[in-house]
């Protein structure tokens, strides 16, 4: 690979360090492109678009400390990605404590550099380019399906999803109802994940239509961004008074697009559309119980109106049939 074919990913959110390493790269030689984004969530959005695109990286270098997350969410990202996982990554910063260094690299960090060793920024920045753009040799990226992509995170999701709930479950265990709610909850998305695991491998990026997938990727940012929240808080908050909990759930239901879900597992049966209208059902059927739940248990305003716009969004889902009962 000669360097007019690289293109490197620099997430850096001081425009005067980004413009240090793009300089001194070209001073060293570089002929590529270099791409600069200042946070993860623009990091994710470009990896997403170039994998669309089929659009290769040679090397992602990123900051540990941005403005909406770390270099450690950008490791695993990278890492745990179909398409990106055998790119190199480098973390170039100022962070140099032992636990996050021994974390970078237990997700999967390539390299792990000062900005500035006693030599001055120069030296670090002339260390990392002869190494890993004069002497290294880089992997070419080999793009995957985009749908069994889509789908590996679906899986993910999905058991992350029944996880949460049963760790709810495990916080109400002194009232047999509310822990009954959510290991219904966590066997539900359970259920999902293995159907998807079942049928992964029975369709390709050429059978589903681009927007389909497209709309499949954004709704799984939504929920996993709403989940890492609702993940976080339940660790801070074990024994979380009930609102809480609604609160947490209310904002992954709203999250997920069971629509796009069902259409997309429709085209498992092109001929019949049992199986779209079946899923759309469950997930009607899984949000009237849960708005019906909330609006029981809490008179909190805020949570009432999310239930009721779920509830309302529920009746979309399900047969006209089953709307009546």
């Amino acid at each position: 690979m000669s360097e007019n074919d690289q293109t490197i990913l620099h997430i850096e959110d001081h425009h005067l360090l980004a413009d240090l390493v793009r300089t001194a790269f070209e001073h060293f030689g570089f002929r590529g492109d270099m791409i600069n984004v200042q946070s993860v969530a623009a990091a994710f959005d470009l990896l997403e678009e170039r994998a669309r695109k089929k659009e290769p990286l040679s090397l992602i270098i990123s900051d540990m400390q941005l403005p909406d997350g770390t270099g450690l969410d950008v490791i695993h990202e990278v890492k745990t990605s179909l398409t990106w996982r055998m790119t190199p990554i480098i973390i170039l910063s100022n962070e140099v404590r032992e636990d996050v260094i021994n974390d970078a690299y237990a997700l999967g960090a390539n390299s792990f550099m000062s900005k500035i060793d006693a030599k001055g920024p120069l030296e670090s920045l002339q260390s990392l380019y002869k190494f890993w753009l004069e002497n290294a040799k880089l992997p070419r990226t080999q793009f995957k399906d985009r749908l069994q992509e889509t789908l590996e995170r679906a899986i993910g999701l999905r058991t992350r999803t029944s996880e949460f709930y049963l760790t709810l479950a495990g916080a109400y265990r002194r009232k047999s109802d509310e822990m009954e709610f959510w290991l219904d909850r966590a066997l539900n998305e359970g259920n999902l994940s293995n159907l998807l695991a079942f049928f992964r491998n029975k369709l390709n990026e050429g059978d589903v239509p681009p927007d389909t997938i497209d709309r499949l990727a954004g709704m799984q940012a939504k929920v996993k961004n709403a989940l890492q929240a609702a993940e976080e808080q339940s660790k801070k908050t074990p024994t979380p008074r009930p609102a809480l909990v609604y609160q947490w759930v209310l904002e992954l239901a709203d999250a997920m697009d069971e629509e796009v879900f069902a259409e997309t597992c429709g085209y498992l049966f092109p001929k019949s559309p049992i199986a779209t209208t079946a899923l759309r059902a469950r997930a009607g059927t899984q949000f009237k119980e849960l708005a019906l739940l909330v609006l029981k248990r809490t008179k909190e305003e805020k949570l009432c109106e999310k239930a009721a716009s779920l509830l309302e969004r529920s009746q979309q889902l399900m047969p006209e049939d089953q709307t009546k009962k």
